[in-house]
């Protein structure tokens, strides 16, 4: 597969989110724009190849094709965009763990589930995913609470689901430290590896492990809610 090629995948990805998120939305708030939705689908492309530092609201003009009058009447600015998308992914991302772990009927399950989901959207949407959970990590970024929120939504899901398979209610610590690790694998592996299937499923294979350690295997009551 070449560069371009994978590029278009994962736009392509990009947009069926967007588009499905936004048409449900839409569907139960009639009369949104659809100046609105082409703004955020077009600027998956030019966030992906520009950065965000080298984007422009006239870079998302021009993509989008509404004038400079039209993008104001829905943004602020250009970080507005993106934290606009931003919500959209990581609500979805929240979204895909409740489905899978309501549906585990083991602690394995959870975990094999779990790590499934978190690689195979995050490497489905590779540059654009990579651009924005970097800019999450950053204190003072917009999109920073959001990522608080997702984190923490994800982490009661799977202390619930969890306490569900196996009778025990681990401290709510034990998945945030899960999930921050899994945010880091996945940075990395963006970042700094070729991410070939091998590689991506050495990650987690190894991530596997290390939460079947702590969850399975004899987990000291430390890691225990009180």
């Amino acid at each position: 597969m070449t560069v371009e090629t994978q590029n278009n995948n994962e736009l392509d990805q990009m947009r069926l989110i967007v588009d499905a998120v936004i048409g449900a939305t839409d569907s139960a708030h009639a009369g949104r724009s659809s100046s609105r939705t082409e703004i955020l689908i077009h600027s998956i492309g030019v966030f992906s190849r520009q950065g965000l530092e080298s984007t422009t609201v006239q870079h998302l003009l021009d993509e989008a094709r509404v004038s400079r009058r039209t993008f104001y009447k829905y943004f602020k600015n250009k970080y507005d965009v993106l934290e606009s998308l931003y919500k959209i992914f990581i609500e979805n991302m929240v979204l895909l763990f409740r489905t899978e772990a309501e549906r585990a009927i083991t602690v394995r399950d959870i975990i094999s589930g779990t790590f499934k989901t978190y690689f195979d959207y995050h490497l489905s949407l590779g540059t654009m995913i990579r651009l924005m959970a970097e800019e999450a990590r950053r204190t003072e970024s917009v999109l920073s609470p959001h990522r608080d929120v997702a984190f923490s939504s994800t982490a009661h899901i799977l202390q619930a689901e969890m306490q569900r398979v196996s009778g025990k209610k681990h401290d709510i610590l034990v998945f945030n430290t899960l999930i921050w690790t899994l945010e880091s694998y996945s940075l990395n592996l963006l970042n700094h590896t070729d991410c070939s299937v091998e590689t991506v499923d050495h990650y987690k294979h190894v991530m596997v492990g290390i939460a079947e350690a702590i969850l399975i295997e004899g987990a000291s009551s430390a890691l225990l809610s009180a």
